[in-house]
């Protein structure tokens, strides 16, 4: 089984990107400084493409609505098919009233209980037999039109199952993607973060505060004061 993997802090991604811009702001403040402790343009950039990257990856609310309007193609094009299957099926019950055997042919006509990819395999029986005994049903009004407009629907529906399901495998592997990509981000903002703190340790304690991250929702010292 693959290994989850597990975001490294406890703030929002939004927090992690206001953070992130607040370290950029701070270190070209004090750029004369990081600088003398080797910090270079191709580093500023390094650490801006990688902010980028993180920022480009769709939001979990973008995927969701995507997952959502596909199960929601995928519903209605359930609801069609059924709606053609009934009518198949209402022919069946009167043509072939005395025959179970031949209805037997047409599938299981307990649609709704069925799953979806159920509901696939059993309207391609339906168009299979209704194609079989097309003579026989077209005094109900069953014509190769209507046996073409089922395998459409059938056909649509299948293709709408599948998307839901690309739907909800892209949702899971850009949820991957993001929680590595924050990963990198937040190493290369707590390494600025410490190299700050670094420098202004013994000079600025103002300044050092400045660089100071805490792993809290709130990316502060969340610690309630003392009263004296």
């Amino acid at each position: 089984m693959k290994k989850e993997i597990v975001v490294g802090f406890n703030f929002t991604y939004g927090m992690l990107k206001q953070l992130c811009d607040n370290m950029l702001l701070l270190i070209d403040r004090d750029i004369v400084e990081f600088t003398d402790r080797g910090f270079t343009a191709a580093k500023r950039t390094a650490f801006v493409n990688q902010l980028n990257a993180f920022l480009a990856i769709p939001s979990d609310e973008t995927l969701d609505g995507m997952k959502q309007t596909a199960t929601q193609s995928k519903d209605i094009a359930r609801e069609l098919l059924e709606i053609a299957m009934r009518s198949v099926i209402n022919m069946v019950e009167i043509v072939f009233k005395d025959f179970p055997g031949k209805q037997a042919e047409f599938g299981n006509f307990d649609l709704t209980r069925q799953t979806d990819e159920e509901l696939v395999r059993n309207a391609k029986n339906m168009k299979d037999a209704a194609t079989k005994y097309l003579t026989s049903l077209a005094t109900e009004g069953l014509t190769a039109a209507k046996i073409t407009s089922l395998e459409t629907l059938r056909t649509a529906f299948d293709t709408a199952i599948d998307l839901k399901r690309k739907a909800i495998t892209e949702r899971n592997s850009v949820t991957e993607v993001r929680r590595t990509e924050a990963n990198k981000l937040y190493t290369i903002l707590i390494d600025y973060s410490n190299r700050g703190k670094a420098i202004f340790a013994d000079v600025s304690q103002a300044k050092y505060s400045d660089y100071v991250i805490y792993n809290t929702p709130s990316g502060t010292d969340e610690t309630p004061p003392v009263t004296p």
